[in-house]
């Protein structure tokens, strides 16, 4: 039971320390102003970071919107052409066409022939004997010849 005498407290055992027995390892915290800079060099490492970051978020966001602006350009210049492809396929087509090239002789002074040659096959008659038919018999000959050294 604990009763107050005098602004105490009376009556409230106290621990017993014991002095022989070995206590727990305890280490003093750092002092306040070294706590303070180790927040302050943590804060200002966070915002170099941070900062580093968004320059770096920056620069490749800077970089893909070059690219874009180079590949738009490229597009352009590959439909542009491709215009021009398909337009010189119809003026090559145009001059190669057989009218043209009749105008383009008529300017040059070229004239059609009044009664043009035509060229005549005449039926000829195939030959008595094949050409190849001496060689054939001479292979026949050689391959008699050595038939029997081969064998049955």
């Amino acid at each position: 039971m604990t009763t107050v005498v005098d602004g105490r407290v009376v009556g409230v055992p106290r621990p017993v320390i014991d002095r022989g027995r070995a206590r727990p390892h305890l280490e003093v915290a750092p002092d306040v102003a070294r706590r303070r800079r180790r927040a302050r060099l943590a804060f200002w490492a966070t915002v170099l970071v941070t900062v580093a970051s968004l320059f770096a978020l920056v620069s490749f966001h800077v970089m893909a919107v070059q690219q874009a602006f180079e590949l738009d350009s490229l597009t352009a210049r590959q439909a542009e052409e491709a215009r021009r492809y398909e337009q010189l396929r119809a003026e090559v087509a145009r001059l190669s066409a057989p009218p043209a090239i009749v105008e383009a002789a008529a300017t040059m002074g070229m004239i059609f022939a009044a009664d043009p040659a035509t060229q005549v096959n005449a039926p000829v008659e195939p030959p008595a004997e094949p050409a190849d038919q001496g060689i054939s018999e001479a292979l026949s000959e050689a391959h008699q010849g050595a038939k029997p050294s081969l064998g049955p």
